[in-house]
């Protein structure tokens, strides 16, 4: 919705510098109107030209800003077209699907090239490009060496010898663990994790930054397989050229580096702030007297509750709510970042908006020949529309989908798709992934190969529950509809956009995985090969060792 434009808001920062250098005098006698906070007529033409100052204060401050891949200090960044062209004049290739890691990428490619080769530039191009927390593993370091008697441990003394020696041979000594210890000795980048947080109300705020060590490097493994996971084994012979396989789990040798990823959230993370909907036909005191969209997100939603911002309103990025949204007659609304985990209801008066949303359960209205429903990089448990016409993009719908007409694109539907018909031309299913049917063959056709009915591997985790089980997260849950390296090449890269699937198409997960295979395989040694591992220990900082 869009509000009349006050005083304030004519107001600009180079007219109050003008009005500001008057004389006392002119400002005196300088009439104000009757309006409330109101600027005379010698202020406003002023304020004329100082709207002309600010634009050309703006066009200059941004010039600066794009001559650099850094932010400047006045928060101005690089505009993404740009990137390009200043990446020609350094000789960088840049590869990061995201626009805002593609800047990251551009501003440390000098610092890359300088240092090539190295474990820590190895780190810091796989913290870049994926945009998670990542552990690099040498494969040379974790293989087994035969003994010789010219190579420790026979040259050293045994007095000299220590748990921490590096030397990989022998069994592990099975009277010792080994694990992931917090540790304040060391400060090499290798071996620092960082760890996103959220104050109470749900803002971001600087990530948590720890530095590990192995408790004891010839133990036995506490959680093998891990990042933290440092004994030697037999080398494994299989070969992994391509990116497909080097999604699988491989283990150690001396020509392969293992890099351990933190798995993402998707739009469900630890520490949201979560409110609750009032009771009431009107929860969130739409105007029900204007014609205009009107757009809520998070920060609209906690003004409309009557909730204090505690921190700035551009920082807080989604919202949880509890309860059932109404939407009631006559609204038009548009919804952003905002994952309700409850009902949400359309009015049959006009079509509904989500963009980055998500809702357990969605119910829409018959709009005619229009869509009731326009969703955009949504996860939604079910439609439950059988009359209902939906258009979807980007989205992922975990459940059952109830609709009479469906247009889809670049969509992962995980369950059936109940009352569309592909032969009737009244839907269209395009890049999508769903259950096969006898009313959906014509989408399945020769001529349409850009569906599929193959399975969505989902990435489980950890979850916190009496029996600690290891599954999928269900709706609401952190982690909940990201796909796993295990998921088919033709949903995690068929896409339109050569991206994924479903609701992390705008997440760039698949996508910012290739783009660190092929980063990496011009950062490497010749002959080195890369293997990728979602390691869900990354989750959790180490901690600090006890006796």
């Amino acid at each position: 919705m869009t509000a009349p434009q006050s005083a304030n808001d004519l107001r600009s920062r180079a007219g109050r510098l003008l009005y500001r250098q008057l004389p006392e005098e002119y400002r005196y006698r300088d009439p104000v109107n009757g309006e409330p906070d109101g600027f005379g007529d010698l202020e406003a033409f002023l304020h004329g030209f100082g709207h002309v100052l600010d634009q050309i204060r703006e066009t200059s401050e941004q010039a600066y800003a794009d001559a650099f891949a850094e932010p400047a200090d006045n928060g101005r960044k690089l505009q993404p077209w740009l990137a390009p062209y200043l990446a020609e004049l350094v000789g960088a290739v840049l590869l990061a699907p995201d626009p805002d890691r593609r800047a990251v990428e551009l501003d440390r490619a000098v610092g890359w090239f300088k240092s090539k080769g190295t474990l820590g530039n190895i780190d810091a191009i796989a913290d870049t490009l994926s945009g998670l927390e990542t552990s690099i593993a040498e494969g040379w370091r974790q293989t087994l060496i035969a003994p010789r008697l010219g190579l420790p441990p026979f040259t050293i003394a045994p007095e000299a010898q220590s748990d921490a020696m590096p030397v990989p041979y022998g069994t592990p000594d099975l009277r010792l663990a080994s694990r992931a210890v917090r540790t304040d000795a060391i400060s090499d980048p290798v071996y620092r994790t960082q760890f996103g947080q959220r104050t109470p109300d749900g803002w971001p705020s600087d990530p948590l930054t720890v530095y590990w060590q192995p408790s004891h490097r010839r133990g036995v493994p506490s959680f093998p397989g891990s990042y933290d996971d440092v004994a030697a084994r037999t080398p494994d012979l299989r070969t992994q050229s391509l990116f497909r396989t080097a999604l699988r789990a491989h283990g150690p040798h001396p020509k392969r580096v293992r890099v351990h990823i933190r798995p993402p959230w998707g739009l469900f993370e630890p520490g949201l702030r979560r409110v609750v909907l009032p009771a009431g036909p009107n929860p969130l005191d739409f105007d029900l007297a204007t014609d205009m969209v009107q757009e809520y997100g998070p920060v609209e939603i906690l003004k409309a509750l009557g909730l204090p911002l505690s921190g700035p309103a551009e920082m807080l990025d989604k919202i949880e709510i509890e309860g059932d949204l109404i939407i009631p007659a006559k609204v038009r609304l548009r919804l952003h970042d905002c994952l309700f985990l409850g009902r949400v209801h359309g009015n049959s008066d006009h079509p509904l908006y989500l963009e980055r949303c998500a809702a357990r359960s969605l119910v829409i209205e018959d709009q005619g020949k229009a869509p009731g429903l326009y969703a955009k990089d949504c996860l939604v448990e079910e439609i439950m529309s059988p009359f209902g016409f939906a258009q979807l993009e980007h989205s992922t719908v975990l459940g059952d989908t109830h609709l009479q007409r469906l247009w889809a694109s670049d969509c992962l539907f995980e369950g059936e798709l109940i009352g569309v018909s592909c032969s009737a031309q009244d839907s269209c299913i395009r890049y999508s992934r769903f259950e096969a049917a006898p009313d959906l063959a014509e989408c399945l056709s020769d001529a349409r190969t850009t569906n599929t009915t193959l399975d969505a591997n989902f990435l489980a985790r950890h979850i916190e529950e009496p029996d600690c089980p290891w599954r999928p997260p269900v709706f609401g849950e952190p982690g909940c509809g990201v796909l796993d390296l295990t998921t088919p090449g033709q949903i995690a890269e068929g896409a339109e956009n050569n991206g994924e699937m479903g609701a992390g198409n705008h997440l760039y997960h698949c996508a910012q995985l290739r783009a660190l295979h092929r980063k990496l395989l011009d950062f490497l040694p010749l002959g080195q090969e890369i293997a990728l591992i979602y390691d869900a220990h990354l989750d959790r900082p180490a901690v600090l060792e006890t006796s």
